[in-house]
């Protein structure tokens, strides 16, 4: 009887157990979330790319430079000769009275001759002494009217290669049915070494050429030469690039218009310069050795003329002095293009965009003085370098900076908080901050608050901080979404910008989480 009772009781507990836990609420609890989503520094070579800007120090303002080259030596027109083509006709003439057999073992023509260059380009008067080519080509193509294959070596005793003599051997098919024979073959003129002085040393523009025709063993038979015979050679000159010329280039005229964008790269909004303390300079180094007048006809700034007191007009440049191929000395001219009497600051104080420049060269504007003693070298051809520095000192009004920033989807039940953003700012001036958080939901919810960023300083140090919070809930965070930030600059008057400055933008969400479990 006991037992049972015991058992009862045993059962009633379970049951009043089981009971207890059906009614039992879920267990929950607050979880505080502090979370770091965004660490960026925004800096000035977020604007402006590094190799226009150098930084200023000591409080001293940056400075925007440009320093580049004018396109107006042309390597290709200073560089390049014209295609030319040198003809020679090789005939018996009166020597052969009758025909007769053409020996097997000795040339029956062994001729040396001097060709003369004529078409050189730069005038009838230029003329070259020597001549080496970096690129080109030489095609030797020979026309036989003998009845008889021949072998024939042509050769070039004043141009050379890597040191050996140009020439070709040619195997010359016989003329055949009143057809010619035939024979074409091109060189590689890269490197080649032209001397131009012919025989005496003291001419110009001369090719010597050496010429020999013997009878092939080819042939079964012997055949005959007549005066009426000949053998006809083209040499062509195609793509003929200098490396290096001496000579008389020729008192030639070259134009020239070229432009360049300056600091078109920089949105920096409704800039009003102040200039105290700008740099505008031409400087031309002739390195070629001749004389060169330079003419410049118009200075153009984002389309408007600048005037200037001695800019337009010539400038004669004395050439640079070389020997034995060695660059001795040469002559700099410089122009300040922003002395007294010039408004090219004026034109300057919206941050320049184009330059354009346009005008003539001269080269030998006194003839041949050097006689003969030109020189040039494509490694060391002259250069027109502009050369521009802006200090940053100046007025802005408007936006300076739109980033955006990707937040992820985040799974916090229950979410209540804000999202923060932190601004750490040296720019010595105030900047307005528009913050627009548009959420990744099916109606793109957008959640936007401006911020304004009290003015810091650079040097010394001494940033302004300020904070901006967004409420935000879990219907907000959960989807993600991307944060579009807008940075807006209003400065009264011109400002001294040391480029160092920076805006630190720190984002993070704060805020408690509901966590439950059955």
């Amino acid at each position: 009887m006991l037992s049972k009772t015991k058992l009862v009781l045993v059962s009633f507990i379970i049951l009043l157990a089981l009971n207890s836990c059906g009614d039992r609420e879920a267990l929950s609890w607050e979880s505080e979330i502090f979370l770091p989503l965004i660490d960026d520094n925004i800096t000035w070579s977020s604007l402006v790319p590094d190799s226009i800007l150098v930084v200023g120090e000591g409080g001293e303002p940056a400075r925007l430079v440009y320093n580049g080259p004018l396109d107006i030596f042309s390597q290709s027109t200073l560089t390049s000769l014209p295609d030319t083509t040198l003809d020679n006709v090789f005939s018996m003439g009166n020597d052969l009275p009758i025909a007769i057999p053409v020996p097997e073992d000795f040339p029956f023509m062994d001729i040396t001759n001097d060709m003369t260059i004529t078409n050189l380009g730069g005038g009838s008067d230029t003329y070259l002494r020597e001549l080496v080519l970096s690129g080109g080509t030489m095609t030797f193509t020979v026309e036989s009217t003998v009845s008889g294959i021949l072998n024939m070596n042509y050769s070039l005793p004043s141009v050379t290669v890597n040191g050996v003599v140009v020439g070709i051997d040619l195997e010359v098919p016989a003329s055949l049915g009143g057809v010619n024979g035939q024979a074409t073959s091109s060189i590689d003129l890269a490197g080649a070494v032209f001397d131009l002085t012919g025989a005496d040393g003291t001419s110009n523009n001369i090719i010597q050429s050496a010429f020999t025709a013997i009878n092939s063993p080819l042939n079964s038979e012997v055949f005959y030469i007549t005066n009426l015979d000949s053998l006809s050679i083209s040499i062509e000159l195609h793509d003929m690039d200098i490396q290096q010329a001496k000579g008389y280039f020729g008192n030639v005229d070259l134009e020239y218009g070229t432009q360049v964008s300056l600091i078109d790269t920089v949105p920096i909004p409704n800039p009003v310069l102040n200039l105290e303390g700008a740099v505008a300079k031409l400087r031309i180094d002739n390195l070629i050795g001749a004389d060169i007048r330079m003419v410049f006809d118009t200075l153009l700034v984002d389309g408007s003329p600048v005037s200037h007191p001695s800019l337009y007009g010539a400038h004669d440049i004395p050439r640079a002095q070389w020997i034995e191929g060695n660059l001795i000395d040469h002559t700099v001219l410089e122009i300040d293009l922003g002395e007294s009497g010039s408004n090219i600051f004026d034109l300057m104080e919206t941050l320049p965009q184009l330059l354009r420049i346009a005008g003539s060269v001269e080269l030998n504007p006194f003839g041949d003085i050097s006689f003969g003693n030109d020189f040039i070298d494509i490694d060391y051809i002259s250069e027109v370098e502009l050369e521009i520095e802006i200090p940053f000192h100046m007025g802005v009004d408007g936006v300076i900076l739109e980033e955006s920033y990707t937040i992820d989807p985040m799974d916090f039940p229950n979410f209540d908080g804000m999202l923060l953003v932190d601004f750490t700012s040296t720019f010595p001036v105030e900047v307005i901050a528009d913050i627009k958080y548009v959420v990744n939901d099916s109606i793109g919810t957008v959640v936007s608050i401006d911020g304004v960023i009290e003015a810091g300083m650079s040097f010394p140090e001494t940033p302004a901080y300020s904070l901006v919070e967004i409420p935000i809930n879990q219907a907000i965070i959960e989807p993600g979404g991307e944060i579009f930030l807008v940075l807006t600059v209003r400065t009264d008057g011109a400002q001294i910008f040391t480029g160092y400055e920076n805006i630190r933008v720190q984002v993070r969400i704060e805020g408690t989480q509901l966590i439950e479990v059955q």
